[in-house]
């Protein structure tokens, strides 16, 4: 009888040395190879950082303190974006994997955005065009101009009313929470632990239109916290392919917070930013129109960091040690890509905020509190 025998379990004896052998050789295998590819990205990102480097830009950072700055990315990423952005963001896409100075393929270049400088005629001109002197003084209008007259025609009643000359309230040790992305599921949340505190906070939304979402707009409202606008998509090669479509989002966006509240909004915040990888090529002339139409965008020096999946921990440990190292904080949290995170996490950091040696004062944004820009 086979099953029982000393040759069967010879066999069983047998056949576990030899798994015990070839799985962990396989494992082993399989783990060499990730990590070779691993060492092998890490390698060019350190070659590219350093080709960077050597081709006489700025040395703030050794490769190794912005390999980490890099790495770290969820305390350090605006950090690493202004950095980065000093030049082109070469080294931003070198660190995400982009090669800078590679030139685009035919189909890339199909794609290419065109800019008001890089439009040409291409019809003729009329009679009276081709009757003017080559040596004329009459000024030309040239095409950046153009565009620029174009757009700022756009919505004529799209202006922010923002008194003149604005005397900057005294702000010192105020933080100021700030909530992106909303309305949402968490709205009500965040809503009940600010009542609770007596904090009044602001709010940049992305409102779609929906009764759910004007009700939730209109309870923002009454509770006598800001509304700014973020944005109408959210969908950044849209609203950044051009001022015209920027704009033309902020007004649906706009027209809805209006519809729902009856308020006209005067801050605003950029997706991403006012600096991101997006909008590079529109950025100044973004700024420069939606500052002629009276609206304050403000940024944050302060990133929770919850949109980037932060735990609770790190949430709480960004918010209270970035607050600590300035001088007034502008706290970037989200009302709906932080998830429910946002939610738990906030009661305890209201209330180390309003318990810290420092008197930190928690209130909303408005036109009468000095912008934080990057």
């Amino acid at each position: 009888m086979y099953f029982g025998s000393v040759k069967f379990f010879k066999h069983v004896i047998v056949g576990v040395t030899i798994l015990l052998i070839i799985v962990p050789c396989v494992i082993c295998f399989i783990l060499g190879s990730k990590l070779n590819e691993a060492q092998a990205e890490n390698a060019k990102l350190r070659s590219d950082i350093d080709s960077y480097r050597l081709s006489g830009h700025p040395a703030e950072y050794s490769a190794d303190e912005f390999f980490q700055i890099y790495k770290d990315n969820l305390s350090n990423k605006q950090k690493f974006l202004q950095l980065a952005y000093e030049d082109n963001s070469t080294m931003y896409k070198a660190a995400s994997g982009i090669d800078a100075t590679a030139k685009p393929s035919s189909a890339e270049k199909t794609d290419e955005k065109i800019t008001a400088a890089t439009i040409k005629p291409t019809t003729k001109p009329t009679t009276a065009e081709s009757s003017i002197p080559a040596d004329s003084t009459e000024p030309q209008m040239t095409h950046t101009e153009g565009a620029r007259a174009s757009y700022e025609t756009l919505y004529p009643e799209l202006y922010a009313d923002i008194p003149d000359n604005i005397v900057y309230k005294q702000d010192q040790d105020f933080v100021y929470l700030t909530f992106d992305d909303g309305p949402s599921r968490y709205t009500d949340n965040i809503l009940y632990y600010l009542d609770v505190y007596g904090i009044k906070a602001t709010f940049f939304v992305v409102p779609d239109g929906s009764e759910e979402c004007a009700a939730r707009l209109k309870k923002i409202a009454e509770k006598g916290h800001t509304i700014g606008i973020h944005t109408a998509t959210h969908e950044y090669n849209k609203i950044y392919a051009g001022v015209e479509e920027y704009l033309s989002d902020f007004k649906i966006a706009y027209d809805r917070v209006y519809e729902a509240t009856g308020i006209k909004c005067n801050l605003f915040r950029f997706p991403g930013g006012s600096i991101n990888d997006y909008n590079g090529e529109i950025r100044d002339d973004l700024i420069a129109e939606m500052t002629r139409r009276g609206f304050i965008y403000f940024d944050w020096n302060v990133d929770s960091s919850d949109a980037l999946g932060a735990t609770w921990t790190q949430m709480y440990n960004n918010v209270l040690n970035q607050t600590a190292e300035t001088n007034r904080a502008v706290v970037l949290m989200h009302d709906y890509n932080g998830g429910y995170n946002t939610v738990l996490v906030l009661e305890d950091i209201i209330k180390a905020l309003l318990s810290n040696k420092r008197g930190y004062k928690l209130d909303r944004l408005t036109e009468y509190v000095k912008p934080v820009q990057f």
